[in-house]
């Protein structure tokens, strides 16, 4: 149960949501088709959201400030798609996701800084940073494994085919890409890769280039789940080394630590929040655990604790104070089968913003996932009808 919990020290919200639509180019046969991403972080301020509260009406300038967000957009094509100089499909979506995390933005702000820090552990102290490594040629040749190290351009050249190879390679996203049947299968892994690699992002650039003390000011919420699945699965264990590194107040109170929670609007653990709901009292939580969840929500036996090798976070049900239910995702000093609250730092905090921050555009909602879905969503910005009039203009 949560009692008086003190979060002054948070000042600031960072959401991050994304979304994304298909949409043909060509629906006669063969047919054609591509993937419009969008998504970012959302900012602000508590104090503007509190604001809001003492005031009996609320002009659009006041909502203004709520809609800080930094929208990142993808275009990757998912079938009968290839850029005139590559030779495959396969080869023009890993060209388009390397280009993507080397394009150069704003105050030269460019993924790829973020991307190398992340996965070669450039937070740790250590001067061997280790290596990535691509198993085999993603051309097809045969030709493996092609190793990556820090100090090393992010793109090589096949010693046997001397095709192109990516440090996005790592990714294995060319893996389930059918020439004939297209790529329709990766959308949902890119999404969730890229909308946790822009939290990487945002982490990095407050670390690195702002003030790693401010880390302590920011709660963190992403949509959905604080894991990895499918193909992308492997960057939980830079995630979950990342995270618990973060809680483990590197620096003391003058350094960074990390408040995040993932919050789940549908699946499993959602149906089951809603079935227990009555038997918590408002303000109290649930953190569950490998036997909790292989005998109520995901029934079986498996030789690892559920999400040994997916998830950078535990699970925590919680009924908000007014009522509502949460599905939250918290990450801990470890990751352990059988959690328990000492194990989750900023638990108390977390939760208490959670109870605070909910509003009524669906079930279970909050302010911050709520307004960054809105204000990615495809549907709005643009519409399917421009989406499609785009893509078929712009591809010959």
């Amino acid at each position: 149960m949560l009692g008086d919990v003190d979060t002054s020290e948070v000042t600031a919200i960072i959401a991050v949501d994304g979304g994304y639509t298909e949409t043909y180019v060509r629906e006669e046969y063969p047919s054609a088709s591509i993937a419009f991403f969008t998504f970012g972080p959302l900012l602000f301020e508590l104090a503007d959201l509190r604001a809001l509260d003492d005031r009996r009406f609320i002009a659009p300038e006041d909502l203004a400030r709520l809609k800080n967000i930094e929208r990142y957009t993808l275009v990757l094509p998912l079938k009968g798609i290839r850029q005139e100089d590559e030779e495959s499909l396969s080869g023009t979506i890993r060209r388009t996701i390397y280009e993507f995390f080397t394009r150069e933005r704003a105050d030269g702000d460019v993924l790829m800084t973020s991307l190398r820090w992340f996965l070669f552990r450039r937070w740790r102290p250590e001067e061997d940073y280790g290596s990535q490594t691509v198993e085999r040629c993603p051309s097809g040749c045969g030709y493996g494994a092609l190793h990556f190290r820090f100090s090393e351009p992010t793109e090589k050249v096949c010693p046997q085919c001397a095709a192109p190879v990516y440090l996005t390679d790592v990714f294995r996203l060319h893996e389930r890409v059918d020439e004939e049947m297209g790529a329709g299968g990766i959308v949902a892994y890119v999404m969730t890769m890229l909308e946790q690699l822009v939290l990487v992002h945002v982490i990095h650039n407050i670390i690195e280039r702002i003030r790693p003390s401010l880390m302590r000011n920011i709660f963190f919420i992403k949509d959905g789940p604080l894991a990895f699945f499918g193909l992308v699965a492997p960057l939980y264990r830079p995630m979950r080394e990342l995270v618990e590194h973060l809680v483990s107040e590197p620096g003391g109170d003058a350094g960074p630590t990390l408040r995040l929670a993932g919050l789940e609007k549908s699946g499993s653990f959602v149906e089951h929040a809603a079935e227990i709901q009555d038997r918590l009292q408002p303000g109290s939580f649930l953190i569950v655990g490998d036997a909790y969840i292989r005998r109520h929500i995901v029934p079986g036996v498996a030789s690892s604790a559920y999400g040994q090798n997916t998830y950078y976070g535990q699970k925590v049900l919680f009924r908000a104070p007014g009522g509502e239910m949460h599905v939250v995702t918290i990450p801990g000093r470890s990751y352990r089968a059988e959690p328990e609250a000492s194990d989750l730092p900023h638990l108390d905090e977390a939760l208490t913003l959670i109870g605070e921050l909910r509003c009524s555009m669906y079930d279970n909602a909050l302010i911050p996932v709520a307004l960054a879905n809105k204000l990615v969503s495809l549907s709005d910005f643009p519409s399917q009808r421009i989406l499609t009039a785009f893509a078929r203009e712009g591809v010959q």
